[in-house]
Formats: structure tokens, C-alpha cells, sequence
């Protein structure tokens, strides 16, 4: 069964080559991927409002159906938060790879990795 999980991540994959392909940084890379999705539209001749309707349509059925079908138990949604923490912060030190501040960054990945074992104790039944 495909989730919203995997939907996701197929769009990471889609912003991260944008990414390597325009060297935009991440917190602009939706907005700049959307307005090269404009021009894209414009050039073939598609709708891009319909299909931005359409997709909205789309995201809140697919929402409401893994809603209604995957409540997690606290403890896991706080494994699962906590292991996005922790990917965006594998991110961060990627990025300040370049840009000087590693050490900053290696510091919130090992406190988002803290974070997600301490929430995988919490999952597991076990003391944090």
C-alpha cells in the first residue's frame, strides 16, 4: 500500500534533484520548483491553476484516507517526529558542509538523534 510517506519522499526526491540541478537552497526550493512548474505549464499549453486544484483535491483525500486508516499510537507518531527531526538535521549538516558552520550543525544532528532514541525507548515500552 502506497502512503503518504512514500509520497513524500518521492516529492524529496523530485526537490532534491531541482536542488542539484538550479543550486537554489532549501528554503526556497518549493516556491522556485513551483514557478519553474508555471513556466513549464505555460510552454506546453497545461491549466496550471486546474491542476493545482486538482492536486489539492488529491492531497486531502489521500490525508484524510491514511487519517482515517493509520492512527498511530503517541508513542510512535513521537518516533516518527522524531526521526523527521533528525533527517532534516542530517540535511542541515549537508548543507553546512560549505558553508563553514559544520560543527553547529553536527551538534543539532546529535541532539535529534538523542531525540529519536529516546523516542524509540518510548515506542518500545521502555524508560527514556
Amino acid at each position: 500500500m502506497i502512503t503518504n510517506l512514500d509520497r513524500a519522499n518521492w516529492a524529496d526526491k523530485a526537490i532534491l534533484a531541482f536542488r542539484e540541478e538550479t543550486y537554489c537552497d532549501h528554503e526556497e526550493s518549493l516556491a522556485d520548483l513551483l514557478c519553474d512548474l508555471m513556466h513549464w505549464a505555460d510552454i506546453r499549453h497545461f491549466d496550471f491553476d486546474a491542476a493545482l486544484d486538482r492536486a489539492r483535491c488529491n492531497y486531502q483525500e489521500e490525508r484524510d484516507e491514511e487519517s482515517a486508516t493509520a492512527c498511530l499510537p503517541e508513542a510512535v507518531q513521537d518516533l516518527v517526529d522524531a526521526l523527521e527531526r533528525q533527517t532534516e538535521a542530517a540535511r542541515a549538516v549537508i548543507e553546512s558542509w560549505d558553508q563553514g558552520d559544520l560543527a553547529g550543525a553536527v551538534h543539532g544532528l546529535e541532539m535529534s538523534l538523542d531525540d529519536a532514541l529516546d523516542a524509540l525507548a518510548k515506542a518500545k515500552g521502555g524508560a527514556a
